[in-house]
């Protein structure tokens, strides 16, 4: 396997997939290829695909493969559902009809089936620009060619010395996370082989004339109930794009996995994100992590009382009263919250600036900030509660009245307006131009809407305006989603397995955010006051709450991810952790 897994992953990392780029198609089209020429997929085609990230301009896909196990339980549909082949996806065609495959299964084939167990592979095959290499940057997706390319000068000295020792991959992905996907990708292969092995094992008849004559099993049937048992689950294997910026594969995959669940009767026990790991100090025990933080990006848009600076107190300066949200939130530790033995961030803004175009002797009329808040528990109505409180102490001791409101608020203001239909008609064209032909942010895209819709109502009282842009990353823990006492038998298996120390949240988010939502959180609030929800962002939350996928994020060792050291374990990408997930997978199949 150490060979296969090699491998993939130099072919992964000469895609050069970075994120938005063409060249994250070029990864897709290697993956989905990779998996057809495996027996297994030649068998049963409609087990894998390429499933549309819908709405997405650049077209990219999510890469999808499954091994549908043998099934020992009674009721379970024994081998590969029969699922409606697409002619276009055997003549390697297609691009879009693996969603319509999966949702054309033969109903009748699976009546009275049980739901098979199942694990999810889960993954990301986008990586992030090789810029920080410098001179090296022409060969940093090639392993072999940048480490003789790496200079000192370049790394750390404990990165100069990984690189000498041999005993690490370098290369832009090779940690993150194209090493976890290629080791994924290999144990699914392997799992594929096993499961076409079982199918093809005829029935021992003379197991039972031995049961007749001495009244227990033949050892034949006993080795042959065991394989049996082996490959009693699922695998799915799931690579999305865009990890590295603002999820956009994991958010539109949600709908392929509820089409997935329902098509082969799967019960998503456990997924596995392959994503990087660290260690202890002692070099053995790997940390991994059974939960995400979240993410909110709260706005402020403040609008004062335009005057000449001659004239100061007759006016509003929106530059005094961010500052005074600014400070009375940068950095405020009676915001974080803490959860075993961890602590968050606290909020930290990201830009805040006056909006004038040029330089003149007089107060700007608008200025505006957004704020990163990472969170363990707390819920957007929190936080926007916290947010209004700050705003509400910043404007007490304006020299003239300001307003408060939600960006819900002002939109409800504006569609009693007469020309709301028209204005907002072409406010939303403008804003999908902005968004995907001139590449603006989602904060900047936010801004320039809440800035629209106030010159629309025509209004130049001072007022502060809140609201929120995208991204956000629900916070979620394994341990809080259903069947916990399962998920407590998947770590205890896991420490079964590996040297390792589980904590509570992954502290940069992750797409692991979207495999489930907690039962606290409602989404009503953050939609309403999130402008661009629903026009080039969103997700589906009400299915976050009907899968509940419990996770490890758990891959291999790796160290300086996103930098010219970024580096992959050898022997933890090509025989530690490849091991560990196929004992893992037999533990999670047989829990009850």
């Amino acid at each position: 396997m150490e060979n296969n897994i090699i491998e993939i992953l130099k072919n992964l990392m000469a895609c050069a997939s970075v994120t938005n780029t063409e060249k994250e198609i070029a990864a897709e089209t290697w993956m989905i290829d990779y998996f057809r020429r495996l027996p297994y997929y030649r068998k049963y085609p409609e087990h894998c695909g390429l499933f549309p990230i819908p709405g997405d301009p650049l077209r990219r896909s999510t890469v999808w493969a499954l091994v549908k196990g043998c099934g020992p339980a009674e009721g379970t549909v024994p081998g590969p559902c029969a699922v409606e082949n697409n002619a276009a996806e055997r003549n390697g065609k297609e691009h879009e009809s693996s969603a319509e495959r999966v949702a054309g299964a033969d109903d009748a084939a699976r009546e009275g089936a049980k739901d098979s167990p199942a694990v999810i592979f889960l993954g990301h095959h986008d990586v992030v620009s090789a810029d920080v290499y410098g001179d090296a940057a022409p060969w940093a997706f090639d392993p072999e060619a940048v480490t003789a390319h790496l200079v000192p000068e370049q790394l750390t000295p404990e990165a100069y010395t990984d690189l000498l020792s041999g005993e690490w991959i370098f290369g832009r992905g090779s940690c993150d996370m194209l090493g976890g996907t290629a080791a994924q990708m290999a144990v699914l292969a392997g799992q594929a082989e096993a499961v076409l092995a079982e199918q093809a094992r005829p029935t021992d008849s003379g197991a039972s004339q031995d049961k007749k004559a001495t009244g227990v099993p033949g050892r034949q049937a006993k080795a042959e109930a065991a394989i049996k048992k082996e490959n009693a689950g699922s695998l799915l294997f799931i690579s999305v794009p865009d990890e590295e910026t603002f999820s956009a594969g994991m958010r539109g995959t949600l709908p392929l996995l509820e089409q997935l669940k329902e098509t082969f009767h799967l019960d998503y026990r456990l997924a596995v994100c392959g994503e990087p790991n660290q260690r202890l100090a002692d070099g053995k025990t790997q940390v991994i992590h059974t939960g995400s933080i979240g993410k909110l990006l709260p706005v402020v848009l403040v609008q004062g009382r335009l005057v000449q600076i001659g004239s100061y107190r007759d006016g509003v300066n929106p530059l005094g009263i961010l500052s005074r949200i600014v400070a009375s939130t940068e950095g405020d530790e009676t915001f974080t919250e803490e959860f075993g033995g961890e602590r968050s961030v606290p909020p930290v803004w990201m830009y805040a600036r006056d909006l004038k175009d040029g330089y003149d002797f007089s107060l700007p009329r608008q200025a505006a900030g957004y704020c990163n808040v990472l969170t363990f528990h707390k819920t957007p109505a929190q936080v926007a509660a916290y947010f209004l409180e700050k705003i509400q102490g910043a404007v007490k001791d304006a020299p003239h009245p300001v307003a408060v409101m939600t960006w819900v608020t002002l939109w409800q203001q504006a569609k009693q307006r007469d020309g709301f239909a028209a204005f907002w008609r072409d406010t939303e064209k403008k804003t999908k131009e902005l968004l995907q032909k001139e590449k603006k942010t989602f904060p900047e895209v936010t801004l320039w809407l809440m800035r629209q819709t106030l010159q629309f109502l025509q209004t130049d009282k001072p007022l502060v305006l809140f609201g929120f842009a995208p991204p956000y990353y629900p916070a979620v823990r394994s341990e809080e989603m259903r069947d916990a006492g399962r998920f407590a038998a998947c770590k205890k298996a896991a420490a079964a397995l590996q040297q390792i120390v589980t904590e509570p949240y992954f502290p940069g988010v992750s797409d692991c955010s979207y495999c489930g939502l907690a039962d606290t959180v409602r989404g009503s609030l953050y939609q309403a006051n999130t402008p661009l929800w629903g026009r080039g962002y969103h997700f589906d939350m009400e299915a976050l709450e009907r899968l509940q996928i419990p996770f490890f994020l758990w891959g291999p060792w790796g160290r300086d991810l996103h930098q010219a050291g970024e580096r992959v374990n050898r022997y933890s990408l090509t025989e530690e952790y490849p091991s560990v997930l196929r004992k893992l997978l037999q533990c999670v199949w047989l829990l009850q």
